[in-house]
């Protein structure tokens, strides 16, 4: 279909405008994507089937989801958070990863997956897409360094302090506070964290005599943001 067809526009294609690594993406290559995508519901709590299958691309239109690693003894490792307008999936290879991931729903939303020769087909039409998957595969590979940054060089201690200030920029700082609700939760900060529950739950304590957080209910207010930044050592 060319940009200037007079066939009807399928309305659902303005909602890949969303996603940020799109931005580049012609018009007449987004409504070819809606045309060929299937829509998923996600639920928060869902675990998303086989997320990361060969050949398929997964656009996360609203909502928000985390990855997570599990070894063969079922210890699990909290990878990263993939928010409202992120692309993922296994795009290039045919083949499933050998890791045991898992994709699970924190945010109710609504996700576009395309799958198979489809996605093959898709990356064929422009060279604009191609950029799109590389600039998204190149935002992961530095979130992910991050990540083995922090666990490398931080203590758990620091890396709590590290987590609950990026939930916090992320909700939004103001008069140097922030409401996380819900809060999370001791067990999903460990998983992130790859530490021990009890280590979170000792740090949080902590943190609460110091007047720096404040348990409300199911939330968790960050009462000094700048007094917790200071705890940091790089």
């Amino acid at each position: 279909m060319s940009a200037n067809s007079s066939e009807p526009v399928p309305r659902a294609w303005q909602a890949f405008r969303t996603i940020p690594d799109l931005a580049g993406v012609d018009r007449q290559h987004l409504i070819w994507l809606a045309e060929h995508v299937r829509w998923q519901v996600l639920t928060a709590g869902d675990v998303l089937e086989q997320p990361f299958k060969g050949g398929r691309i997964n656009f996360l239109v609203t909502g928000a989801i985390e990855v997570r690693c599990t070894n063969p003894q079922g210890k699990e490792l909290l990878l990263g958070d993939l928010p409202q307008g992120q692309l993922f999936g296994n795009a290039i290879y045919s083949h499933v990863p050998p890791l045991a991931f898992s994709a699970h729903v924190t945010q109710s939303g609504l996700m576009a997956v395309l799958d198979g020769q489809d996605t093959q087909d898709w990356l064929a039409l422009d060279r604009s897409i191609v950029l799109a998957i590389l600039q998204t595969v190149s935002n992961l590979l530095w979130r992910l360094m991050g990540r083995v940054v922090e666990i490398g060089m931080l203590n758990v201690r620091n890396r709590l302090h590290m987590r609950l200030l990026s939930l916090a920029q992320r909700q939004g700082v103001e008069h140097n506070q922030v409401l996380l609700s819900p809060s999370p939760t001791q067990a999903s900060l460990a998983a992130y964290l790859g530490a021990s529950r009890e280590e979170v739950a000792r740090e949080m304590s902590r943190l609460v005599r110091l007047g720096l957080l404040l348990r409300q209910g199911r939330s968790l207010r960050l009462c000094n943001v700048d007094g917790l930044m200071a705890l940091v050592e790089l």
